[in-house]
C-alpha cells in the first residue's frame, strides 16, 4: 500500500502536468478533473496511514478498504476524463482490497498476560 500511495502521487503529478498543458492550449478542463486533482494527495496520505497501522490496529483495515474504494472511484473519473493510465490504479486498488479483505482478522480484545503495545 505504501508503493500504491507513492504511485498515486506520481499519477497526480502527471495529471497536474497534463491539466496545465490543456490550460496552456486554452482547452476545457472539466470540473471532475479538478476534483480528482484535489482529492488524489489526500487519498495517497490516507492510504499510507492505513498501511502504516494495518497490522497493529483493527480500524486501519476499514480505513484501507474505504480508501481503496474511494481510490477506485477517483481513478474511474480520471479514466473517463482521458487519463487512461488510471486503469492501472483501479486494478491495483481491487487487488489490494482483495488482499486486505482476505487477511486475518485482528481481535480487539487484549491478550491476557501480554502487553497491549
Amino acid at each position: 500500500m505504501f508503493a500504491q500511495a507513492v504511485a498515486s502521487l506520481g499519477i497526480w503529478v502527471v495529471q497536474l502536468l497534463t491539466t496545465s498543458t490543456r490550460l496552456d492550449h486554452n482547452q476545457d478542463v472539466p470540473g471532475s478533473v479538478w476534483l480528482v486533482i484535489v482529492i488524489n494527495p489526500l487519498i495517497a496520505a490516507l492510504v499510507a496511514l492505513a498501511a502504516a497501522f494495518l497490522t497493529r490496529h483493527p480500524w486501519a483495515r476499514g480505513l484501507a478498504l474505504f480508501m481503496e474504494a474511494v481510490g477506485v472511484a477517483s481513478a474511474l473519473i480520471s479514466v473517463i476524463t482521458g487519463f487512461y493510465q488510471a486503469v492501472l490504479a483501479i486494478l491495483l486498488a481491487i487487488g489490494v482490497m482483495v488482499l486486505v479483505g482476505s487477511g486475518p482478522q485482528r481481535s480487539t480484545e487484549p491478550v491476557r498476560g501480554g502487553s497491549f503495545l
